[in-house]
């Protein structure tokens, strides 16, 4: 997998999705950076947030946002994308 991917969440109070979207990544083998916005409020304003589970995915070509859950499918197409 050629790009970069970041799974922001939130820890406190429980996410129910958020911990359903870490483990679909984690049960795939899909490395991932986490941004947990209850340690980290300011990416809230950073990146835009209104809701989460939020998945950024970075290439050269720039930065996709995906809200909430996602197929996996789609996820594994986009961090293959050249």
């Amino acid at each position: 997998m050629k790009n970069k991917l970041t799974l922001i969440k939130r820890s406190t109070p429980m996410c129910p999705d958020c911990n359903k979207m870490q483990i679909i990544l984690e049960g795939e083998g899909i490395p991932f950076d986490t941004i947990d916005i209850a340690k980290d409020a300011e990416a809230i304003e950073k990146y835009g947030l209104s809701s989460v589970p939020v998945i950024l995915i970075d290439s050269d070509e720039g930065q996709v946002k995906l809200n909430g859950i996602q197929p996996i499918e789609v996820i594994k197409e986009l961090l293959e994308e050249e």
